[in-house]
């Protein structure tokens, strides 16, 4: 925005001209909103399939437009784990996520900002019924797979240091001398539910000069 913050006026919550503000994703920006003291104004609304629009009023009852972009749809897995605070802890110390939710039921766990992981209590149906047969192996022919870690020997290190089962050990894909392809190293292991993780270093990272 070009301009300045006046205080000397009345709010405007009825008329005059309403300013819009673009924000990188919708519902952090309206979750600031409330924490700031501010209300949101019905349900944010899809213009034309291109943005989420939503109307807000600051503090003072300043009615003010947010505009965020539509995003192409993101994998977001959800896990059924037996202890949710410590299977947080778990991918945190791996990976480096952040906790956005926290508590022994449910965890949202992200990387820069973005959502990455869900975990939930195994036991806890919520509205949605139980996640998961507790008797059956876990995640049968499902890799959880975290590509893009730039600091792949550390994150190995800290599979070290919480004694993650391992499947295969570092190695690059594809083998020495067969050709660059995805040129990275991966690392397979287990987390402490018996999920299969794979770390992977950046696709390139491990290029074979010819």
């Amino acid at each position: 925005m070009i301009g300045q913050w006046t205080t000397d006026r009345p709010p405007a919550a009825a008329g005059g001209p309403v300013v819009w503000i673009c924000a990188d994703d919708l519902h952090p920006t309206l979750h600031r909103v409330v924490a700031g003291g501010g209300v949101v104004r019905g349900r944010p609304w899809l213009d034309n399939g291109e943005r989420w629009l939503a109307e807000v009023d600051d503090p003072a009852g300043n009615r003010i437009g947010i505009v965020a972009p539509v995003r192409a749809a993101q994998p977001q897995p959800m896990l059924a784990v037996r202890d949710v605070e410590a299977s947080s802890r778990w991918y945190q110390r791996l990976l480096g996520l952040q906790s956005d939710h926290g508590g022994p039921e449910y965890e949202r766990l992200l990387a820069d900002g973005v959502l990455v992981l869900q975990l939930h209590h195994r036991e806890v149906e919520h509205h949605h019924g139980r996640i998961g047969d507790p008797d059956r192996e876990v995640g049968n022919g499902v890799l959880l797979w975290f590509g893009d870690v730039a600091d792949f020997d550390e994150a190995v290190a800290r599979a070290r240091q919480l004694a993650a089962p391992v499947l295969r050990p570092p190695h690059r894909n594809p083998p020495e001398g067969q050709g660059n392809g995805p040129g990275h190293r991966e690392l397979w292991i287990k987390d402490p539910d018996g999920y299969t993780v794979v770390v992977a270093s950046p696709d390139g990272e491990a290029y074979e000069p010819r």
